[in-house]
């Protein structure tokens, strides 16, 4: 890395950037966020330095300067810290701890937004502007040296936070004009491309993580100068694309698919279709088959899609106004959806059924057939409690929550008995067959009723504050599940025969609906599907038409 002196000279040659006019939703957040800097000096951020420098005035360059440079010394200075170049951090029991992924998410900020305002930073602050800088970079070098991950989500397999990485070396090494950044910045683009042409994004389908992975692709693409590498970059971009446009409907403009990690942003917005689709980046064409699918689409509408090497396999099956779709594969994250159902008119008629409602870790299995999906789950150790948590395992179930079915306020309950349990909304019934395994039998089973004003009962898993009801299973049995079905409104639905063996070893649900799940226990407690068709055999991506 270039020596601070040689850097700061380069920074006296950044080309003076005019005023640039702030967008509504800018001129919002400034007001909002200036007016708490006038109420106390101490609430700084890089956005309203941003914002400040982005002025005519040139006292906003003063204050901007104040701020930046009270936003600065946030940023942990101490090289021999594991916490250095990181903001956020703070003391826990004698020892600092921080979220790895601050510095990441600021790479962007720093090497494109703010750095070329440059010119109108004081010499002072361009000097702490740039000492920042290198910490920044220095962070991403150590992101992965401490923190240990559950065995699905090491390296590639976090992938926003892989692509960030990656971004972060591309962008210091065009900066920086450093060697060694870039080549850096190559050979872990190569590593996670590598890794996703097989096994596909493993964040799969989450429309927060896909958009933020695709918003931050062009920055890779732009600052590492290799022909092949800008053509990977523009075949991941076409492929989130695609895969979004075919798991969003077009209608009701929700993800009706099982979700990676999902933030039930549909229980308070109209429009949830990921950004990928709805926030368009400057110069760049969507694949023709996208365009086809979002603006025609023919129905019934059936795409299937994998990812990870686990594997997880999700899909989606459209209707001109309803959908189901759902994922399996085990446990990924505490904010997985297994199932997930949408009826309406259009986005704001809409009612929306997913299961799991609220976060926990929870191992979930499934088998979708068209409007009908079986799912079956346990409460054994997931991953996350095995290799990230690594707690007193005799007490792992305490760190698991509620379980059960999320609903929005839309569905009307028709029907509710012991099994069974019918919703209906926007001319289509529900029909809820829950059950659990006593005694190696299948019996019938009451769900309690819970009405969520949070994503997460104990606060533990990210929490977002939302607004839903829970159907939720009792907490005793260790193997239980739902046969989910969606029918036209007064179609007359059959309760399910289900029927459960455990031999050799393998734990088989079936119903004579043509419905199987099998999942075999390992000799350390961990639960693996044996999948009905080798994921070997399934793409990528998959579109029925």
């Amino acid at each position: 890395m270039k020596k601070l002196l040689l850097l700061t000279c380069l920074l006296l040659s950044s080309v003076y950037v005019s005023a640039q006019s702030l967008s509504p939703a800018e001129q919002s957040r400034f007001e909002s966020q200036i007016q708490n800097y006038k109420a106390d000096p101490n609430a700084v951020s890089w956005e309203l330095a941003w914002y400040l420098y982005r002025s005519e005035d040139v006292t906003d360059h003063v204050t901007a300067d104040a701020v930046l440079e009270k936003y600065i010394a946030k940023q942990d200075p101490d090289p021999e810290s594991i916490t250095f170049g990181q903001w956020g951090w703070r003391w826990e029991n004698g020892e600092k701890v921080v979220d790895f992924n601050n510095a990441l998410f600021s790479a962007d900020r720093f090497f494109n937004l703010l750095w070329v305002q440059q010119s109108k930073m004081s010499s002072e602050t361009r000097k702490q502007f740039m000492i920042a800088c290198n910490r920044l970079t220095e962070a991403a070098v150590r992101r992965w040296e401490t923190e240990v991950f559950d065995i699905g989500r090491d390296f590639t397999a976090y992938s926003n936070i892989f692509a960030l990485y990656v971004e972060t070396f591309a962008l210091a090494g065009e900066r920086f004009d450093d060697y060694r950044l870039q080549k850096m910045a190559k050979s872990q683009w190569t590593r996670w491309y590598n890794h996703i042409q097989f096994f596909g994004v493993d964040e799969f389908a989450s429309p927060n993580y896909n958009h933020l992975i695709f918003r931050h692709l062009p920055n890779i693409a732009e600052c590492i100068h290799d022909e092949r590498i800008k053509r990977e970059v523009h075949e991941v971009m076409d492929h989130l694309y695609l895969l979004q446009s075919a798991l969003n409907h077009p209608v009701l403009k929700i993800p009706i698919t099982g979700i990676s990690r999902d933030y039930r942003n549909f229980t308070i917005n109209d429009d949830v279709r990921s950004g990928v689709v709805t926030d368009p980046i400057d110069g760049y064409t969507p694949p023709a088959k996208a365009v086809k699918i979002n603006e025609h689409r023919k129905y019934p509408f059936k795409a299937v899609g994998k990812a990870a090497i686990n594997p997880f396999i999700y899909q989606t099956y459209q209707l001109p106004n309803a959908g189901m779709g759902s994922m399996t594969g085990g446990n990924c994250y505490e904010q997985q959806i297994h199932c997930m159902v949408a009826v309406g008119e259009n986005e704001k008629e809409r009612a929306e059924a997913f299961l799991q409602g609220s976060f926990t870790p929870v191992n979930g299995f499934t088998d979708q057939i068209e409007t009908s999906t079986f799912c079956v789950y346990n409460r054994l150790p997931t991953y996350w409690q095995f290799t990230q948590w690594r707690g007193d395992m005799s007490t792992y179930l305490e760190t698991i929550d509620d379980f059960g079915m999320g609903i929005s306020g839309d569905w009307q309950e028709k029907e509710n008995a012991a099994g069974h349990i019918v919703l209906e909304a926007y001319g289509y019934d529900l029909h809820l067959f829950p059950f659990t395994v006593r005694n190696e039998k299948i019996e019938p089973c009451e769900l309690e009723l819970k009405h969520r004003d949070n994503t997460c009962s104990s606060g533990r898993y990210h929490p977002r504050p939302r607004e839903y009801d829970e159907y939720v299973f009792p907490d005793g049995p260790m193997w239980f599940g739902m046969y989910v079905v969606l029918a036209e409104k007064g179609e007359k639905v059959k309760a399910p025969k289900i029927k459960y063996e455990f031999k050799d070893g393998i734990r088989t649900f079936t119903t004579n609906k043509g419905h199987k799940i099998r999942v075999f226990v390992a000799e350390k407690g961990d639960s693996r599907q044996l999948f009905n068709v080798d994921p070997a055999l399934i793409p990528i991506l998959k579109i029925y038409e």
